[in-house]
């Protein structure tokens, strides 16, 4: 049994002499799980044509593969392949989530394709705008493989959020220092807490996305777990937007062990620092103190 899947794949058709490699790339998308349409092996000039804004309509993305060959053509001399991208080009003007991807053989005869379709190709290839990708994947199921990984639809989930004024953020390595941390503070500011757990199905790094712009200050704090702070701390500053976020970050970390001596993330809207442990929470509100007389100036 494939995979399960919601994408439907409008697999643009050529002549007859290369549909092979259509056949094989459309039981590639299948066996991923993937919708082909049309789900014929061959169309007529014609038939290929008639049906291709309907199907498109059923669409979640395009793919055309690049041929050497110009033909087969309308009765306008224009190439039914030429006619199919741009008519998806079209589709995706007024369908903004519509993708299109083009395929390029790596087994392609460059020297050797019609100067025609080499025209076509370099207007592909300079006019590539957003929701559009041009790709020389080696083979089929490696193109399969992105196209798959770019369809995919995450499901946000929407968590129930305080506003407050300390977001305080810490590796369950850490938990006993951090709540000492958050019990010192929060006898003079709202703190909310997060205790990032290993292998938890939580995703962390979105609640922090959806948390932190409620928050008047952002603090990520560690003891033992300074590989774990670093880069998350780097995810999340990019998670909320990087150098425009609204609410800064405050990467704080023991000097005990000596090995977080140069745990330190530079970057706008981040304030890095390695302090002795019993003046992290003074030195956090002296943080949150400049961060708040700056928003009232």
């Amino acid at each position: 049994m494939p995979p399960e899947s919601n994408v439907t794949v409008f697999l643009a058709q050529g002549s007859q002499e290369q549909a092979a490699l259509r056949n094989e790339m459309s039981s590639v998308l299948q066996r991923a799980g993937m919708t082909v349409v049309p789900s014929e092996e061959y169309l007529e000039s014609e038939s290929a044509l008639s049906g291709i804004q309907s199907q498109l309509n059923v669409s979640n993305c395009s793919l055309h593969i690049i041929f050497p060959q110009y033909g087969p053509s309308t009765n306008e001399g224009v190439s039914i392949a030429k006619v199919q991208f741009m008519a998806a080009k079209a589709h995706l003007v007024s369908n903004p989530n519509f993708k299109i991807f083009v395929w390029l053989p790596p087994t392609t005869d460059i020297l050797n394709i019609e100067p025609a379709q080499l025209s076509f190709i370099n207007e592909v290839k300079n006019n590539i705008s957003k929701n559009m990708v041009f790709s020389n994947a080696v083979s089929p199921i490696q193109l399969v493989d992105d196209i798959r990984s770019l369809m995919e639809t995450k499901e946000i989930v929407e968590f129930d959020l305080n506003t407050t004024d300390i977001f305080l953020m810490s590796n369950q390595l850490d938990e006993g220092e951090a709540n000492e941390i958050i019990d010192m503070l929060s006898d003079i500011v709202p703190v909310e807490k997060l205790n990032i757990i290993q292998d938890s199905d939580t995703d962390y790094s979105e609640l922090c996305k959806q948390q932190i712009p409620k928050s008047k200050l952002a603090v990520i704090y560690f003891k033992e777990s300074g590989d774990w702070a670093l880069p998350f701390a780097q995810q999340v500053w990019k998670k909320i937007g990087g150098a425009t976020a609204h609410t800064p970050i405050l990467l704080i970390g023991d000097t005990d062990p000596d090995t977080n001596m140069g745990k330190k993330f530079n970057a706008p809207k981040v304030i890095s620092l390695i302090i002795e442990g019993t003046l992290i929470p003074l030195e956090i509100k002296v943080q949150y103190d400049k961060v708040t007389t700056k928003n009232a100036s």
